[in-house]
């Protein structure tokens, strides 16, 4: 269902997203296909990209371990607090975004409003039906489509046997069904009859993801935060802000950068790539751990 867009809502609707989105681990987020890669990583590189991609920034440079030697970010170096970033694109105050660009994140009508100290957007949260419901995950499969957040039928029982089947990694989907790779968090298919597991990168329901973080963490993301993954999510699972106990470690063999944007800018610190942050861990049984890998964004890893 749609509910009105007021301040109070939309509090409770980033919430509510939050909640979904840490639950999925961003998993059910789903966009058209970008470049023809993989949103996680370049080929070859094993630091995650998620968020460069998403936010349309331009690789520049190459290096042996194949990543990039940094990232051009417009929207964070040359960042205008009184307009909305979204997914490479930049809207002005009151400017809606399409729905068909949001429909993945069960958001609607969102458009950029001034807020201080960024804008940001506003959007109506879309309440699925399956989300209230028991399901009879023996007998029945949901059936979805590539953009969308809600499922677009069920079917049960016999009608269920008769539907076609895809295999995926050793797993057996009925039509209609998502399909997740394993080695791959940033992909995901929607099982179709005919389904060719050796010819993803021409099947239209075939999408890499996209992540809503701009959507819904606009003052983490352009307030000086960097990106924190989890080893099995594609997307970042949260923003980090700097903190005055931050202390720089330099790294084993690393060398001051001649060119200052090939250095990460974390709060008052300066860090060349191999450098690492001193920081206090958080939780009982959780490392964090964070690092300049591919400049300009420092990024942590969650274990």
């Amino acid at each position: 269902m749609f509910n009105r867009p007021h301040q109070k809502h939309e509090i409770s609707s980033s919430r509510e997203w939050k909640r979904k989105e840490k639950k999925m681990h961003f998993l059910t987020v789903f966009t058209l296909t970008l470049c023809g890669g993989a949103l996680t990583v370049a080929r070859g590189c094993d630091v995650p990209l998620a968020h460069y991609k998403t936010m349309h920034c331009q690789p520049v440079g190459n290096r042996p371990d194949g990543c990039p030697e940094r990232y051009d970010c417009p929207s964070i170096t040359a960042h205008d607090s009184g307009k909305c970033y979204f997914n490479g694109k930049t809207y002005a105050i009151d400017q809606p975004v399409p729905d068909a660009e949001v429909s993945q994140f069960c958001s609607a009508a969102c458009y950029c409003r001034s807020a201080n100290p960024i804008a940001k957007f506003r959007c109506v949260h879309v309440d699925c039906a399956e989300f209230f419901k028991r399901f009879d995950y023996d007998n029945c499969v949901r059936q979805y489509s590539p953009q969308g957040c809600c499922s677009t039928g069920t079917v049960c029982g016999e009608e269920r046997n008769k539907l076609a089947t895809c295999e995926l990694e050793s797993e057996i989907y009925r039509e209609g069904q998502r399909m997740r790779f394993k080695g791959n968090q940033c992909r995901t298919c929607i099982c179709t009859a005919g389904f060719n597991a050796t010819a993803i990168e021409q099947d239209p329901n075939c999408v890499e993801t996209v992540c809503g973080f701009e959507l819904f963490e606009e003052k983490q993301v352009y307030g000086g935060g960097i990106p924190v993954y989890k080893p099995d999510g594609c997307c970042p699972w949260e923003w980090r802000m700097p903190k005055q106990t931050d202390t720089v470690v330099k790294g084993t063999g690393s060398k001051p950068a001649t060119d200052p944007k090939l250095q990460c800018k974390y709060g008052s610190l300066t860090l060349d790539v191999g450098d690492s942050l001193d920081i206090q861990q958080r939780a009982e049984g959780q490392k964090l751990s964070c690092s300049c890998q591919v400049p300009p964004l420092m990024h942590c890893m969650l274990n």
